[in-house]
């Protein structure tokens, strides 16, 4: 993993590369305008820059309102996975790299200008920034921020090898061909297994700029914060069953967790005030055993769609790359 050198300037749009944003989106409809809106304010040059959304067999009303701003609206009709539609955009990009985020987030206005100005060295595939919260209304939210649970600074740097998630990160579009793009056929974890195939295939390193910031909406009740936790322990399995010589479950990091969620314990018991510590014994056991029950169940495989919509490839005026 390289260091991080700051942002400069913004320069002409000679100096800027092309950057085809994708976005994989399933029954969004509540949440894509607000993460459309922040990617039509970005200060990048527009004819630098296309903003692609692949509806992914929705159900509600995601594609008309995506097709309601002036942006690329495709759809993966094949295979219900958000890796699937990842592909599917990497197919249609014309960018130098693509760039990555989620219907659940909100881009920084110098988002793209922080991730990839000034221009990565040669040996970088991969660029990352750094994922921080939309919000905090809830104990579950606000402990997801404190554990540091999608941060970027606490999951890259990860015992085996550097690893990104899709919800901030941009990669070099002819890297991705090399690599052939995401494994669409798992649900969980399959950008993590494509961090680990570019440096250990392509020979490719990632660069962490923190400065790049994309905000996420965490899971907000205990119930999808359980979810998370067994999707988590399903994409663990993936990989542990994918890279065994490399993802290794150490005995001494199970142990710092029983010791972490007795900690939690102790301090709600003495009634340690503030920061939501009260809660801390019940999300840390909803986590720990959401990855467990997750694990033991094992990867789960991406399902083929039924009854989902015809392909839609509708180009607008802005982010088309034309």
């Amino acid at each position: 993993m390289s260091a991080a050198a700051p942002a400069g300037p913004v320069p002409g749009a000679h100096g800027c590369p092309r950057v085809s944003v994708v976005v994989p989106v399933r029954n969004g409809a509540g949440e894509i305008d607000r993460l459309l809106s922040s990617l039509l304010a970005l200060d990048w040059p527009e004819q630098h820059l296309e903003i692609i959304v692949v509806d992914n067999g929705s159900s509600d009303d995601t594609a008309a309102a995506a097709a309601r701003h002036p942006m690329r609206v495709l759809a993966e009709t094949r295979t219900a996975s958000s890796y699937a539609a990842r592909n599917r955009g990497l197919a249609a990009a014309i960018g130098t790299w693509v760039a990555f985020t989620d219907v659940d987030c909100v881009v920084e206005p110098d988002w793209l200008r922080r991730l990839l100005l000034p221009a990565p060295a040669a040996r970088v595939g991969a660029v990352a920034g750094e994922v921080l919260a939309l919000e905090g209304q809830t104990p579950v939210q606000r402990l997801v921020e404190r554990y540091g649970i999608m941060k970027h600074a606490v999951t890259l740097p990860h015992k085996a090898l550097p690893c990104f998630s899709t919800a901030n990160v941009a990669i070099r579009r002819r890297v991705l061909g090399e690599l052939h793009g995401f494994r669409d056929d798992v649900r969980y974890f399959a950008d993590m297994e494509l961090a680990w195939r570019l440096q250990l295939v392509g020979g490719w390193e990632i660069l962490f700029r923190p400065e790049a910031v994309v905000r996420h909406r965490h899971r907000r009740t205990w119930g999808a914060l359980w979810r998370q936790g067994v999707q988590h322990g399903r994409g663990v399995a993936f990989m542990k069953r994918t890279y065994p010589q490399h993802y290794r479950i150490l005995p001494a990091e199970q142990i710092r967790r029983l010791a972490g969620l007795a900690g939690a314990i102790g301090r709600s018991a003495s009634g340690e005030r503030g920061s939501d510590a009260g809660w801390a014994p019940l999300f840390l056991a909803l986590w720990y055993g959401g990855l467990l029950a997750g694990y033991l169940m094992g990867p789960a495989a991406s399902r083929r769609l039924k009854n989902a919509p015809r392909a839609d490839d509708t180009r607008a005026q802005k982010g088309t790359g034309t």
